[in-house]
């Protein structure tokens, strides 16, 4: 990676701005899952985020920070990245504990409840369909968050097997490209194989960069099987839109150089491919009731 001296006033001037624009991209990754968590606890729920998405999240943001270790990359993008780590593993656990243990303490009163609306009038008509229909209410309402837990529990395994079939893949393909032996600069006749530490850097932020790029996926077509964004927050998708592209403008700044650019391509591609996603999930909420 090619250094980028402040010594050199205009560099200087750029790290500035790079530092400013990073900070911007954090405030706004400070906040951006506030509102989400806010509607969640209204709602007492956490339908409407996709599963599969915060998984993904969560994984991209640890493949994320390690690889920007290793890399060595700008503190900001290191700073960044471990808060995405806490928000995100905070919206994700606040969703599996509504999903799960809130439900699962839930049916009682929500079974009493329509038990009572159920069976009053049928006290008062003697309508026996009204009675059976009571009786049957509790079980169907037990069945469907029985099976609501089972589908959160599979998605949870899943997901993190897919994550680490991604990992494994991703550092056999980037170690396979890395034991081709590289040219020293400045020395033709000599080779070098890649450092470990760089393959292992550069596998972590490939992995990231696809994790995050198909991340917003399952959560576009969640709201396309269900025609509806309700339970999700727009400014999710807002503040998301408005940091990620900070994000890469943070490190764009510094330096156009293609040796300096070189390896933030997968975080560039990490912050900015997704973009494209979440403008169509925000035109999902113009088209879908929320």
């Amino acid at each position: 990676m090619l250094s980028v001296h402040a010594a050199d006033p205009e560099q200087g001037l750029n790290l500035a701005l790079s530092a400013a624009v990073g900070y911007v991209s954090l405030m706004c990754w400070m906040v951006v899952m506030f509102p989400q968590i806010y509607m969640n606890y209204q709602r007492k729920s956490g339908e409407g985020v996709s599963l599969v998405m915060m998984i993904a999240w969560v994984c991209g943001d640890i493949f994320n920070i390690t690889g920007a270790l290793m890399q060595g990359l700008v503190s900001s993008t290191v700073l960044i990245g471990s808060y995405y780590l806490f928000v995100d593993s905070t919206l994700l656990y606040q969703i599996v504990y509504y999903r799960l243990v809130y439900q699962a303490h839930r049916p009682k009163d929500s079974c009493e409840d329509e038990q009572s609306r159920l069976t009053a009038p049928a006290e008062n008509s003697n309508d026996d369909g009204l009675a059976h229909a009571a009786d049957r209410a509790p079980e169907r309402d037990s069945e469907e968050q029985s099976g609501s837990q089972l589908q959160t529990v599979l998605s949870l395994l899943l997901s993190l097997s897919a994550m680490a079939i991604l990992v494994v893949l991703v550092v056999a393909l980037v170690a396979g490209t890395g034991s081709v032996e590289l040219p020293t600069p400045g020395d033709g006749a000599k080779s070098s194989p890649l450092p470990l530490s760089q393959v292992i850097a550069q596998a972590m932020g490939t992995a990231s960069a696809i994790v995050y790029i198909m991340s917003y996926v399952p959560q576009a077509v969640q709201n396309y099987q269900r025609k509806s964004c309700e339970g999700l927050s727009i400014w999710l998708f807002l503040l998301s839109l408005l940091g990620n592209t900070t994000y890469a403008l943070a490190i764009l700044v510094v330096s156009l150089d293609s040796h300096y650019l070189a390896p933030y391509v997968p975080w560039l591609m990490g912050a900015l491919v997704p973009c494209v996603i979440q403008m169509f999930i925000l035109y999902q909420f113009h088209t879908y009731p929320h």
